[in-house]
């Protein structure tokens, strides 16, 4: 009988240690999780091509910041989608309110349609700014991002500052462009350009501009560098794969407050270097993103 009874209580003992390196391992997991960055980037095909999600968590992996990127981006698709939870019919996305409850956000990229913050301002800011706080009602402490887009390749949309030729310029674009005569709010629109609604955005909602935007116009009056994606039948105007790792560094400098300069080759050293990318080229967009962004 003594003898079952310690048989027993030694497996009783085991049992108690057992769970205890369990609830050891789930509480270590949970500490790991909480360390790693959650960022959801929520927008279309400007964030879809090249996957410029996995490009930022990959530039944060290899600088020692542990990350999860992940985006929720059909093609085409505007904030006002997003917010009202509308989906493609091709069932490769979810409604966004459903993905923002997925996880704990520390930050979430807001991605307009690219001529939605010109062509329809008043929505993008009313829809932009909902979303931020419907962002905040996941997690009261999340960052909002604001993706700021660039002008096409032929200056539509692009912030022109007090030079009233290119600003001309962009209207006869705009109206060519749509076959149609610009309006009072479509010039001031032009005028003002994709930075201007962005930061019209980011001062009602309270959230952080990230000026890839801006970056691009640097690269397109500094540089010969190629940031468009070949594309028949129109004015190229989405990212290459260079244009994308353009995009990533000055997330990445949002983000951390890190110079980007050198991730290419932790990135090259870690496998990770995105293909059809050149170290020479992207020396000089790392620069470019380091100086773009004032933190």
């Amino acid at each position: 009988m003594k003898k079952w009874l310690a048989i027993f209580g030694a497996f009783l003992l085991g049992a108690a240690t057992v769970g205890s390196v369990n609830a050891d391992d789930a509480a270590a997991q949970g500490n790991e999780n909480e360390k790693t960055t959650q960022i959801l980037f929520v927008g279309n095909s400007y964030t879809y091509f090249n996957s410029l999600n996995g490009v930022v968590e990959n530039m944060l992996n290899v600088s020692n910041v542990p990350a999860k990127a992940v985006r929720n981006a059909p093609g085409g698709w505007r904030l006002r989608q997003h917010f009202n939870g509308e989906v493609p019919k091709n069932g490769k996305f979810q409604p966004t309110p459903d993905v923002l409850k997925t996880a704990p956000w520390d930050y979430v990229v807001l991605q307009e349609q690219s001529a939605g913050t010109v062509n329809e301002r008043e929505q993008y800011l009313e829809f932009g700014a909902k979303m931020a706080d419907l962002a905040r009602e996941n997690r009261a402490e999340t960052t909002v991002l604001l993706y700021q887009t660039w002008g096409r390749c032929d200056g539509m949309f692009a912030g022109y500052g007090a030079d009233d030729a290119k600003k001309a310029e962009t209207i006869a674009a705009w109206e060519k462009r749509y076959d149609k005569k610009a309006d009072e709010k479509i010039v001031a629109a032009l005028k003002d350009g994709i930075q201007g609604g962005v930061a019209a955005l980011a001062e009602k909602s309270g959230a952080t501009v990230v000026p890839v935007g801006e970056a691009f116009e640097r690269v397109k009056n500094e540089t010969k560098i190629d940031l468009y994606a070949d594309e028949k039948d129109q004015r190229p105007h989405h990212p290459n794969a260079t244009g994308t790792y353009m995009a990533g560094c000055v997330f990445f400098k949002t983000i951390t407050g890190k110079s980007p300069v050198g991730l290419f080759a932790k990135l090259t050293e870690a496998g990770k270097a995105p293909k059809d990318v050149a170290a020479e080229n992207a020396a000089i967009l790392e620069k470019i993103a380091d100086e773009v962004v004032k933190k």
